[in-house]
């Protein structure tokens, strides 16, 4: 393949030798295309060699992708890096604790530490307001759970958080994280971060390992991951990072655009290109995303254009409730359907999730299949979380949350009082739960039937531990799910939920199997670290022929040939509760503007007129103001009465 068939601007980023670069990729305009064609330039021209090469993006999808595209270029394995932040952080704290394990010192895990997902980490919180004797009502855990993650993404000191009831559920959640050995997805971040500050000679390393380093959608970066790029980059300042402030809709999880509109007062000799061009969409589509988005103040100067023909119209339709706007949508995705449109080539963007209720009954009615992203993801579903509870324990005997997830499941007749006076003997001995379950002939006021279960559980995990060194991966995880007795449990009740649980469990199976054909020496800790690291998108089929339903921030990164934008209304975008803050004010145009550039030919915008409350009424609506801004001669019929 030619490396250099690009055009102009594209061209210039991707030959531009050494320094710091900034590529303002508006949408469309083939930001992928450049880092893969810009990694493989350098590797070609032997500026680069593969290993001194790291990659980052924001999900496993897009790193996959920037894989195949490098890997057809090149036409070699390399040994590059392209990885997720969290799976950078994750690779480079466990390397740097088996090369030295004095560095536990600075980390707080050795290098078999768990990684804590969001279910995990709101566990652990319960469990916290539990020791503190405080009302998860008054203390909602994903409240707790939000100030928590906002502290580490901001890297500030425990003493940076005023409120002294916060600030000692937060010791006591960073205490319990160091005694189970785990680590929570914010952690991962800046404990790479505190490593590479505190030890010279893990960053000379890691500086002199990664010469030249590529950031993908650099406006979603936070404070964390802004200053753990900026400290691998130091030393050679090879940075290309790419992105458009114009797509930055994450502040809600500590995204700060201001790190790619102050790119230049960090690098002043940063080279600047901007990719104005758009593959995507229709002339009609941008001239309406550009209509909206240009009324921003806080945005880098550009102008996408395209050579793609002007296309259809957007149509608009204001709907008489969410009922109407539902069937809306369906009967002109069944004519889409009539002529030759797959369902996977359109989507519905929502603001809000409770708004998919509507749409999901509507398809079942009119009989059109979909998927919803963002839904309750398979890894979190209960019965996948108990076997990889199984997974992270044998993994990582200190990690307590795990133990007790598994200890009763299946039903073992160990009750909550039993666990509570193993976790009391535990803290009196400083050694783990499971060590006190293995000394539980030690542990007073349990019954002797008790103990025996207890130590028939000990028993077990210990067995699996020894099977995880002498199997692969996928004959440990059949073991895992037959000596346990778990998949044996589903078949009791022969009820349908049980039979969905089941296939749920077989289909982890079948997962692991794929997995360990392309990863044959991937170890269980491999294993556990890629799963807990997936996102939404991660999970996606795009192969599948259904309709997609999903929120317009899970749209980002996506593409369709056609897209519904629903619910365009003052209150939802912009949200009401963005509606005084500039930058958040602002934030919302960008969402709708991501959400008309996703589709490729066709766009609907639709309006509730009124919508069902809580209280079993009707609430009147009114059109959003961005709607306004949408010039009227992309729209198929005239607007001006909706104007009024």
């Amino acid at each position: 393949m030619d490396i250099l068939h690009l055009n102009s601007e594209q061209k210039k980023a991707v030959q531009a030798r050494k320094g710091p670069i900034l590529i303002l990729a508006g949408a469309g305009s083939g930001k992928t295309r450049v880092i893969t064609h810009r990694i493989a330039y350098l590797v070609e021209k032997g500026y680069a060699q593969p290993e001194n090469i790291l990659a980052i993006t924001f999900t496993n999808k897009a790193a996959d992708e920037m894989r195949t595209r490098i890997h057809k270029l090149l036409g070699l394995n390399h040994a590059m890096w392209i990885r997720t932040f969290h799976s950078t952080c994750a690779k480079t704290l466990r390397d740097s604790l088996i090369h030295n394990k004095e560095l536990r010192k600075i980390v707080g895990v050795s290098a078999n530490y768990t990684i804590y997902d969001e279910v995990d980490q709101t566990s652990l919180i319960k469990q916290c307001l539990k020791e503190k004797e405080m009302d998860p009502r008054e203390f909602p855990p994903a409240l707790v759970n939000k100030a928590i993650d906002r502290v580490k993404q901001n890297l500030k000191p425990v003493d940076s958080i005023e409120d002294e009831i916060m600030r000692s559920i937060y010791v006591l959640y960073n205490k319990r994280l160091a005694e189970y050995n785990a680590l929570d997805f914010d952690d991962l971040i800046m404990k790479a971060v505190e490593l590479l500050q505190k030890d010279k000679a893990t960053l000379t390393y890691y500086q002199e390992r990664f010469r030249y380093i590529l950031v993908d959608e650099y406006q979603d970066t936070n404070r964390a991951q802004y200053v753990f790029t900026r400290l691998l980059a130091q030393k050679y300042r090879n940075l290309c990072v790419v992105g458009d402030d114009d797509q930055s809709i994450y502040s809600w999880r500590g995204a700060e655009i201001r790190n790619i509109l102050d790119f230049e007062k960090d690098f002043p000799d940063a080279l600047v290109v901007k990719l104005e061009q758009n593959y995507r969409s229709t002339k009609t589509i941008l001239e309406a995303a550009s209509g909206v988005v240009k009324n921003n103040e806080y945005r880098k100067a550009k102008v996408l254009w395209c050579g793609n023909e002007d296309g259809e119209k957007l149509e608009f339709f204001a709907a008489q409730d969410s009922y109407a706007e539902a069937a809306y949508a369906a009967r002109k995705i069944m004519e889409l359907q009539m002529h030759g449109v797959d369902p996977s080539e359109i989507a519905i963007f929502y603001r809000i999730n409770y708004q998919s209720r509507v749409f999901e009954e509507c398809f079942v009615r009119y009989q059109i299949p979909y998927e919803i992203i963002g839904s309750l993801k398979f890894y979190e579903r209960a019965e996948i979380k108990n076997i990889l509870a199984y997974f992270k324990l044998v993994n990582n005997q200190q990690d307590s949350v795990s133990l007790r997830r598994t200890i009763n499941i299946p039903a073992r007749k160990i009750g909550f009082k039993t666990v509570e006076k193993l976790t009391a003997y535990a803290e009196e001995k400083h050694i783990s739960v499971f060590a006190a379950c293995q000394n539980v002939e030690k542990v007073k006021n349990i019954a002797t039937m008790t103990k025996r279960r207890v130590r028939d559980f000990a028993q077990l995990i210990q067995k699996l531990i020894s099977l995880n060194q002498r199997l692969n991966l996928y004959e440990f995880a059949l073991r895992v799910v037959k000596d346990s007795g778990y998949l044996a449990s589903l078949d009791q009740d022969k009820t349908e939920r049980d039979y969905i649980r089941r296939k749920n469990v077989e289909e982890l199976l079948i997962s692991i199997k794929d997995y360990v054909k392309l990863r044959p020496d991937a170890t269980l800790q491999d294993y556990l670290a890629d799963v807990c690291l997936r996102s939404d998108i991660d999970e996606w089929d795009e192969t599948a022929h259904k309709v997609n339903l999903m929120t317009l921030h899970n749209a980002k990164g996506l593409e369709f040939d056609v897209v519904f934008i629903t619910g365009l209304e003052d209150g939802l975008i912009p949200h009401y509760k963005c509606q005084h803050e500039m930058f958040q004010y602002e934030e919302e145009r960008r969402l709708l503007y991501v959400g008309l550039t996703r589709a490729r030919k066709k766009v609907f915008i639709t309006q509730a007129q009124a919508r069902d409350t809580l209280q079993g009424g009707l609430m009147l609506t009114t059109l959003s103001p961005f709607f306004r801004e949408i010039p009227e001669n992309v729209f198929a019929t005239a607007l001006e009465n909706e104007y009024e």
